[in-house]
């Protein structure tokens, strides 16, 4: 089984958002993978969660550390594409 895994840097995103994106992208594509959804409920659905913003924690020597930015990016992008793939 292969694991996607999401480094942390200073910087990075805020874990709790991350997760919270994840968590509602994992939902919609098990509703797309079920079927007991119309399709352009969860396409309305993704749009929205597309657009959630994803909080930045503070750089520098006193930084906090986050999730990757560009593991992160790459990570919401698969999991979208996922979703629309199931939705054709």
């Amino acid at each position: 089984m292969r694991m996607d895994i999401l480094k942390d840097e200073k910087g990075g995103y805020n874990k709790v958002s991350v997760l919270t994106k994840t968590d509602a992208l994992n939902a919609l594509l098990y509703m797309a993978e079920s079927g007991d959804v119309a399709p352009d409920k969860i396409r309305a659905e993704l749009e929205k969660v597309s657009a959630m913003e994803l909080k930045r924690e503070k750089g520098g020597f006193f930084g906090v550390r986050g999730f990757s930015v560009e593991d992160t990016d790459a990570y919401l992008a698969k999991l979208e594409a996922q979703i629309e793939e199931k939705l054709r």
